[in-house]
């Protein structure tokens, strides 16, 4: 069932540029349904994008969490391979 859903999202653009060119623009019907379907897809992508950008903080957050204070910028993330390069060095 996920596999099909999965094979769905990736195709969505291609089903969602079919129907825009077959949707009868006179029947709001159609109109509401494309415009519901369109969003909806658009959740998805946005809702995808922030569970990525989430999992990146604690991946990377796990990894320096040993050297002090928690990744919260990328120049944050910067700071602590610098720290960690000098004190590499000096050993």
């Amino acid at each position: 069932m996920a596999s099909y859903i999965q094979q769905l999202i990736r195709w969505m653009p291609l089903i969602l540029f079919i129907l825009l060119l077959m949707v009868d623009r006179d029947n709001n019907l159609h109109v509401i349904g494309y415009i519901i379907l369109l969003l909806s897809y658009t959740g998805i992508l946005v809702l995808r994008v922030l569970y990525a950008k989430e999992e990146w903080h604690n991946e990377y957050n796990k990894d320096m969490d040993e050297h002090g204070k928690p990744i919260e910028k990328m120049s944050d993330y910067k700071d602590q391979l610098n720290l960690k390069n000098e004190t590499d060095r000096e050993s």
